[in-house]
């Protein structure tokens, strides 16, 4: 089935050079600054907190429930965006996983490398432990290069001997930043969001030198041994697809329970497309919430003591 008219009239309405390698840090910046920072509706509760020595945001849209809890480490390229540019992203959040979300104010790329953001995402969640939330209502999600911050903070919460979250939720996330595979080289359709060049110009950003297989920059090269389940939604036509199908399958292979889920003729980022009544935006979010509906508080309690 071809995508539906609303997400192709869309991708013909979005601007070209949104995702030209040769910008620079200022230019990404001022470009994301424009595709985000989207107003919340009245009725979202946001308060600030501090997680250690990281800002961050609690967010609950209203009638969600207060007993359910997301860390969402939002996506930017590592370089740009803050987390009031992704709160309207972490009410969808909210909304669609009926739960209240942690935004993390991670410090970006190139002023603070690898692994800062990752240290921060980290602290976020272990700020929740320490204000006696039960890890088993909390599930770990991020997009596009937060998906990867995300998994990789539970693979540091696992070696640091935390109890884990219950589910994690990945949208169009970045698991693999050497950006191996055929989709990375003959895209499945128009990707308007992101191109090779420009994944590979924000991970130098990123890396700055560093090892990009490193299982805490690149998940899809970690032992992923006693993960909670995984879902990995990723779009046909999205650059990023195969490394979410090597992500799958390492995870798999170490005994996690994973779900992937490829959309066709979908770039990357489509579930930020929602507000605009792209229906394919609604329904990821709707398959994403009934894999949360089915893990979240369901497993016995780790409570950290």
């Amino acid at each position: 089935m071809p995508a539906s008219r609303e997400f192709q009239n869309m991708i013909k309405m979005i601007p070209p050079g949104l995702n030209a390698p040769e910008d620079d840090v200022a230019a990404v910046r001022q470009k994301m600054a424009s595709m985000h920072g989207h107003p919340i509706q009245n009725g979202t509760e946001v308060s600030y907190t501090n997680c250690g020595s990281v800002k961050a945001k609690w967010l609950q849209a209203a009638g969600t429930s207060s007993d359910r809890h997301a860390l969402f480490c939002h996506g930017g390229g590592f370089v740009s965006c803050n987390m009031d540019d992704y709160l309207f992203y972490g009410e969808y959040i909210s909304r669609y996983f009926n739960c209240r979300v942690l935004i993390p104010d991670y410090r970006l790329a190139p002023e603070s490398r690898f692994p800062a953001a990752l240290e921060d995402c980290f602290s976020a969640y272990v700020a929740m432990l320490d204000e006696g939330i039960d890890p088993a209502s909390i599930l770990v999600t991020g997009d596009s290069c937060g998906g990867g911050l995300a998994l990789a903070t539970m693979l540091k919460a696992r070696t640091e001997g935390l109890p884990l979250p219950a589910c994690y939720v990945g949208t169009t996330a970045w698991y693999d930043l050497l950006l191996r595979g055929d989709s990375a080289r003959n895209p499945g359709g128009p990707e308007p969001f992101i191109t090779p060049g420009w994944y590979r110009a924000r991970v130098e950003d990123y890396l700055g030198g560093a090892n990009a297989a490193d299982p805490l920059a690149s998940p899809v090269y970690a032992d992923c041994t006693g993960l909670p389940p995984l879902l990995l939604q990723v779009g046909g036509a999205d650059i990023t697809r195969d490394s979410a199908v090597d992500m799958a399958r390492a995870a798999g292979m170490c005994g996690v329970a994973v779900e992937l889920q490829i959309w066709p003729d979908m770039c990357h980022g489509w579930h930020g497309l929602v507000s605009s009544g792209i229906p394919e935006s609604l329904a990821a979010w709707e398959s994403a919430g009934r894999f949360v509906d089915a893990h979240l508080g369901k497993r016995p309690s780790n409570k950290r003591r």
